[in-house]
């Protein structure tokens, strides 16, 4: 019936006059597709013969009747009907002026209802996956597709794909217009193919991702774990190192003399060999306090010699006596002076040579 609209516009004389059918969608805003390619310098619509907008230049627009606050008439000629009602339906005419004279546009305004939400199916064929938009208007509608992944729109009812090229992980929205209204539906490719096909590039991709996440964790774990290891072994090493300092030595002193049997014997000269042999480990400071020692020592038993002489020579005033006396001293002075036993550490060393007596 919407055809016959176009009878509205002819003139009670019959002469056909432009008309232009046109539908709008109930609560949208509606413009009438005005085109005029000259400046104008008035303005007037009216519907069913009656104003409902006009304009004049230099002055605002001036609405009445059913369109009062809700239309906007534009400098253009152009108007707008905000929310658009069953009752907004009718014959309207636009009366123009420009510098060439006075014109005029008819438009028949039919008012639908709300568009419905497009449904959406899918299928395979043929190594193509096949999707189908649909939705049930009284009016033929303008379709579109588009994918998730791919900013390209597609200006078809049906969208096929190729298996092969399908993402899983896509979604695929089909959009439908009529006059300023779209509505919209969306669906995951996903559900739509057959098992075990689709997705390859893709799902290899996501899982080099993931790989790729899981190797660089485990290289970050492992090297913060050799690191506290080495932190480890250097705070041992500075106690170990701490605890030989503290001991001066004493453990490496004693790895440094095993018990020779062959150095040490039961004579005089073996013992202060051996001797010796502890001041050459000692350090620098412990060498020459040795050296000290041993002279101060030295020199007592040569004081102790000369006195035992002066005593016996006063005594006896022997010739011989002397002799005896200088002997008795040798071996007193061997059986004084220390002798080193196997397994003698340098601080057993150090104290016979400070107390010879011992």
């Amino acid at each position: 019936m919407w055809r016959l609209a176009s009878l509205l516009c002819l003139s009670p004389l019959l002469a056909q006059i432009y008309c232009e059918d046109i539908a709008g969608i109930m609560g949208e805003n509606f413009t009438f597709p005005v085109q005029i390619d000259h400046k104008i310098v008035e303005a007037t619509w009216k519907k069913n013969k009656d104003k409902v907008a006009e304009w004049e230049e230099q002055n605002k627009p001036i609405y009445l009747g059913p369109l009062r606050n809700r239309s906007v008439l534009m400098e253009n000629g152009s108007l707008t009907i905000v929310n658009l009602q069953k009752g907004d339906a009718g014959t309207y005419e636009l009366l123009y002026r420009d510098f060439m004279g006075d014109h005029n546009l008819n438009f028949v305004l039919s008012v639908l209802d709300s568009l419905p939400k497009p449904k959406i199916s899918c299928n395979t064929s043929d190594d193509k996956l096949v999707l189908n938009c649909t939705a049930n208007f009284q009016r033929s509608l303008n379709y579109a597709w588009k994918l998730s992944n791919n900013p390209q729109s597609y200006q078809t009812q049906e969208l096929s794909i190729p298996v092969k090229n399908v993402d899983i992980t896509t979604n695929a929205t089909c959009i439908i217009k009529f006059s300023q209204t779209e509505r919209r539906s969306e669906i995951s490719l996903l559900p739509c193919l057959p098992e075990g096909k689709g997705g390859s590039s893709q799902e290899r991709h996501r899982y080099y991702i993931i790989a790729a996440v899981i190797l660089v964790v485990g290289l970050v774990g492992i090297t913060v774990l050799l690191h506290k290891k080495d932190i480890i072994k250097l705070g041992t090493g500075r106690r170990t190192a701490q605890n030989n300092s503290a001991m001066n030595g004493s453990g490496e002193h004693e790895q440094l003399f095993p018990g020779n049997s062959e150095q040490q014997s039961n004579s005089q000269g073996a013992a202060f060999s051996h001797t010796v042999d502890c001041g050459n480990e000692e350090p620098e400071a412990d060498r020459a306090l040795s050296r000290d020692m041993n002279e101060e020592d030295k020199q007592i038993v040569k004081n102790g010699v000369n006195q035992e002489e002066v005593t016996q020579d006063t005594e006896g005033g022997n010739g011989g006596q002397p002799n005896n006396s200088s002997s008795s001293t040798k071996e007193d002075k061997t059986a004084d002076e220390p002798v080193m036993e196997p397994g003698t550490d340098l601080e057993q060393c150090i104290a016979a040579e400070e107390d010879p007596k011992a």
